[in-house]
């Protein structure tokens, strides 16, 4: 009884605190006072700062509380399914448009916060998360087709028993992922690596960087030992 009671105030207490990260966050992002801040939200100049308020909602909030949802909710295990699946569908949702809001804000003049075009996919933040989202990603497609679709795919007891400690290892490792590909972002966010007063991981671009690839030998030239 104790060791259950504890579990259910550390599960609450993970959904406390990853609310408090999302209102910090859009305090950080929507406010002005210096240049530490992100300086509001819209879907013009500052269409990027809705980035990693989705994805601190998405991979942070939803993805933490999806996975709390067996412990803390008081219905049978039917419904506590349909929420972990609600709530993950979520954070999928938020990733999807926390992408969109980057990706539109670097190739898109009109929402870029200084009107030009802008080098994608430059930092180990952006590989840590696009980690993190395929781990994600495939963890849901394994969950949704294996524990919801079962039924409808004809999927053996046996077969969701053996997959489900390979469910619940892939979604630790997803929310580990996520964590660190949220807190490298902030850091990017709030500090810049820079070479010669130029930014180290970037490169610059004239038109929609579409490609981003074919530009990471100028990167690992920036790189060298003497």
């Amino acid at each position: 009884m104790i060791e259950m009671n504890a579990r259910l105030i550390a599960a609450i207490l993970a959904i406390i605190f990853s609310m408090v990260a999302v209102i910090l966050t859009v305090y950080w992002v929507y406010s002005d006072f210096d240049t530490s801040y992100l300086g509001g939200l819209n879907t013009n100049h500052l269409l990027f700062n809705w980035h990693p308020v989705l994805m601190v909602s998405g991979m942070i909030l939803c993805a933490i509380s999806s996975l709390m949802s067996f412990r803390i909710l008081p219905f049978d295990k039917l419904i506590k399914k349909y929420v972990h699946a609600t709530l993950h569908t979520l954070t999928i949702a938020c990733i999807c448009l926390g992408l969109t809001a980057v990706f539109q804000s670097s190739n898109n003049p009109n929402t870029s916060a200084d009107d030009g075009y802008s080098a994608n996919l430059v930092s180990m933040h952006s590989y840590l998360g696009i980690i993190a989202i395929i781990v994600y990603g495939a963890n849901y497609i394994l969950g949704f087709t294996s524990f919801l679709l079962f039924k409808t795919l004809n999927i053996a007891e046996e077969i969701k028993a053996a997959l489900m400690p390979y469910h619940i290892f892939l979604g630790i490792c997803a929310l580990f992922a996520a964590v660190i590909a949220v807190e490298t972002g902030i850091m990017e966010l709030s500090s810049e690596l820079t070479i010669d007063g130029n930014p180290a991981c970037s490169y610059s671009v004239t038109s929609a960087d579409m490609n981003p690839a074919v530009h990471y030998s100028i990167i690992a030239g920036k790189f060298y030992f003497e």
